[in-house]
């Protein structure tokens, strides 16, 4: 059996992010459930926060699974067809991702420079840190997409 790659340090610290996130998520969620129950009352502070923290879990897992080409595909039609008309549909599937992904960066960013002067309700954040978790994303999402479709078909391959 062989042993499995060992893990890059960015992809260490977004899972180490990300479980921070989810147990914070989970100690603010937990804590207004037990508060609700037992004392008729929460903390509108962690509702909040737990979104705010839901929303960049959400774009950080997307990342991740992006890296690890694990989002879900429908390949009925491409697995039907020859190389050539495969690597022709690739290539286009490449350049629509990286079209949207374009528009959800503007969109992103005009969200970030809106919500700079917006702050949330409760807690008081500047409203451009929710958004800044999709324009990451996107951002992140647009450079492994370059990656993927330009620079791994560049690398001469091993056959490994």
């Amino acid at each position: 059996m062989p042993t499995p790659e060992p893990k890059p340090l960015i992809r260490k610290a977004a899972e180490a992010f990300m479980a921070a996130t989810l147990a914070l998520m989970v100690i603010a969620v937990f804590s207004n459930v037990v508060l609700r129950y037992a004392f008729g009352t929460g903390l509108v502070i962690y509702e909040e926060l737990s979104r705010l923290l839901f929303v960049w879990l959400v774009c950080m897992g997307t990342v991740v699974t992006a890296h690890e080409n694990r989002h879900l595909s429908f390949t009925l039609l491409v697995d039907r067809v020859g190389p050539r008309t495969h690597a022709v549909m690739g290539a286009l599937a490449s350049l629509i991702s990286a079209i949207v992904l374009g528009m959800v960066i503007k969109g992103a960013w005009d969200q970030v420079i809106a919500g700079l002067h917006s702050h949330s309700p409760v807690i008081g954040y500047p409203l451009s840190i929710a958004a800044a978790a999709t324009l990451f994303m996107a951002i992140a999402m647009e450079v492994l997409l370059f990656k993927q479709t330009i620079l791994d078909r560049l690398r001469p391959h091993t056959g490994k």
